[in-house]
């Protein structure tokens, strides 16, 4: 444990940034680990479609408290965003109170990282605020909450080895998408459910993992997909609209039950999104969406006490 000073001021600290979706672009898996995870090779690129992240420190001592308005089965200590920002008082020795809000925009259990992504922007906001420096514990306090996170702190679109901890800077030119979300809860699919079904669907060890350096569409891909489809049928049916409305490529994010189409530009995708939002009706979450080069920053944080003051010049 490291002991770090508080904020550079005595009042509160207010930060905030957005969370954004995520897609895999690739996503292979390899065997099981020792440690319970399976070896991966991903890419993974950020989308335009965010969650917005507020967190406020106090001034003085206190618990951390979550709220997403609007969704109060995901109040309390048990979202990842809570956890995560627990893993960095207990790291830092932070006995400020830690009030976090959350504007929830990403699908819920949905393959897109939302939950991952909110837990990363709170990571990010309180190193702003208390001026953390050590990146590397950071990043093994992100990791500790979950395998995706650690992308969220990253700089943008990245290949990710491991569990998903090794990551590698990616190049990927912007890509317009259109997703399908279905919102019915029985399709939901928990990502310990897709991986042991894939696992029950291999027969022997995996093929060893590709270690791609560029990002080619012809390596578009999902490992977790046919399972998946296997157990939810209808989501092969999303599929094939997606086809008929003009995608380049299609297949399923991370592990589902989103799917998500490739089209030639902006104007395509709005075309194809509203022709499909007639055909699946309102149980399916039509969205578009652009694949981003960049995460994005966390706002200078600014005092009402002392909205002028040096300190948040300086910030």
């Amino acid at each position: 444990m490291r002991r770090i000073a508080g904020p550079c001021y005595s009042g509160f600290v207010r930060t905030s940034t957005l969370a954004p979706a995520k897609v895999n672009l690739v996503l292979r898996v390899g065997n099981l680990r020792h440690d319970g995870f399976h070896e991966v090779s991903s890419l993974m690129v950020p989308l335009d479609l965010a969650d917005r992240v507020d967190v406020r420190v106090g001034a003085r001592p206190g618990p951390v408290t979550c709220r997403v308005p609007g969704r109060p089965e995901l109040d309390g200590p048990g979202n990842l965003a809570a956890r995560a920002a627990e893993g960095f008082r207990d790291r830092f020795a932070v006995d400020r109170a830690i009030t976090i809000r959350i504007d929830k925009k990403v699908p819920v259990t949905a393959g897109l990282g939302g939950g991952s992504s909110d837990a990363a922007a709170v990571l990010r906001c309180l190193t702003r605020a208390f001026r953390v420096r050590d990146a590397r514990a950071v990043a093994e306090i992100a990791l500790s909450v979950g395998s995706d996170v650690p992308f969220f702190l990253g700089p943008g679109p990245a290949w990710a080895g491991g569990r998903g901890e090794t990551l590698r800077p990616a190049r990927v030119p912007p890509l317009h998408l259109v997703l399908l979300f279905p919102e019915d809860p029985t399709l939901a699919i928990r990502a310990s459910e897709a991986y042991r079904w894939l696992d029950a669907s291999r027969n022997g060890p995996s093929a060893p993992l590709p270690r791609p350096r560029r990002f080619a569409t012809t390596l578009l891909g999902n490992d977790l997909e046919p399972p998946c489809l296997a157990e939810r049928p209808v989501l092969s049916r999303f599929l094939r609209r997606l086809q008929s409305a003009g995608a380049a490529a299609v297949m399923m994010s991370g592990s589902g039950p989103t799917v998500f189409g490739v089209f030639e530009n902006r104007r395509a995708a709005r075309k194809a999104a509203r022709g499909l939002a007639k055909e699946v009706g309102r149980a399916v979450r039509v969205i578009t969406a652009r694949t981003a080069s960049r995460q994005p920053g966390v706002t200078s944080w600014r005092s009402p006490r002392s909205a002028s003051s040096p300190s948040t010049r300086r910030s």
